[in-house]
């Protein structure tokens, strides 16, 4: 009897490692994806929070074109579905869509998809994502449609 308890505490710790990963050091990366295509994200400034660290990291990006200056673009079609999604959901999600230097608009995201812009045009689209108990992070990516 004493074997299976032991078995059975050593299993929830497993799990409890496995779900709520105390030992991560920083915010989960966006998985964004078109037509089955990955699109490179770029991290960006973060504070993040663990069971055994804190920790704030900034990258010094003046703003999401700049973060996204050296990346190359992924060509989508206009009116593109554009999933975006995390290991784990964040509790807070802002997704702002940045066309030029002056020109930004935050983005409705439904069931975790965006909608690529219909007019042709380069595109950076920054993701602001916070999780209650661990903490935020930037990132960022950019699109071309043509």
């Amino acid at each position: 009897m004493l074997k299976f308890i032991l078995i059975g505490s050593l299993l929830v710790v497993i799990a409890f490692f496995i779900y709520f990963e105390p030992f991560r050091i920083e915010p989960y990366d966006p998985d964004v994806e078109v037509n089955g295509k990955a699109i490179p994200t770029v991290q960006g400034s973060y504070c993040w929070s663990s069971l055994f660290s804190a920790q704030c990291a900034d990258m010094i990006y003046v703003d999401a074109l700049h973060m996204t200056e050296k990346s190359k673009p992924v060509i989508v079609s206009p009116s593109d579905k554009i999933h975006l999604s995390f290991d784990r959901k964040p509790d807070s999600l802002e997704v702002v869509r940045w066309d030029s230097k002056t020109k930004s608009e935050q983005v409705s995201l439904k069931n975790d998809i965006l909608i690529a812009p219909s007019s042709q045009g380069t595109y950076t689209y920054e993701v602001v994502a916070g999780w209650n108990e661990h903490g935020d992070g930037l990132s960022a990516f950019l699109i071309q449609v043509r």
